[in-house]
């Protein structure tokens, strides 16, 4: 178990890493322009976009995706036994990871507070994770 933690670490590591890039050389947010003088569009998931990414930008993120499915797809194994209590902190906390990397609508002024937000989820997924190995191991 250990061990599958510790390699959990360095994944989220090389996550937040390859986020940062991303989110500060890559990203940027922007507030959504009305359709005309009198609408603005107010969704619950926010009201700013991401500009458009470039290629460069795209490759990054397809990149980030697949090296967070693969670290989310690791952990489930982990989780089997948890209460729906941990479940579901861990499905919201993969939500607001998962929103940011593909650059979903957002509340988020600006990249770095996006990033900020990315990347507490992460430590947040960590500390259930460790706290579940312990309740898990004998």
């Amino acid at each position: 178990m250990a061990t599958k933690l510790n390699n959990l670490d360095l994944m989220a590591k090389e996550i937040k890493d390859t986020l940062k890039d991303f989110m500060l050389n890559h990203s940027r947010i922007e507030r959504q322009r009305p359709y005309s003088d009198e609408v603005i569009c107010i969704t619950p998931e926010g009201d700013r976009f991401y500009g458009y990414l470039d290629d460069a930008g795209c490759k990054v993120q397809s990149s980030l995706l697949e090296i967070y499915r693969k670290y989310y797809s690791t952990f489930q194994p982990l989780l089997k036994d948890q209460p729906d209590e941990v479940l579901s902190k861990m499905s919201k906390l993969n939500e607001v990871i998962i929103r940011t990397i593909e650059h979903r609508i957002t509340w988020c002024k600006n990249t770095q507070e996006a990033l900020d937000r990315a990347v507490a989820a992460l430590d947040d997924q960590l500390k259930l994770l460790k706290t579940a190995g312990s309740i898990s191991s004998p």
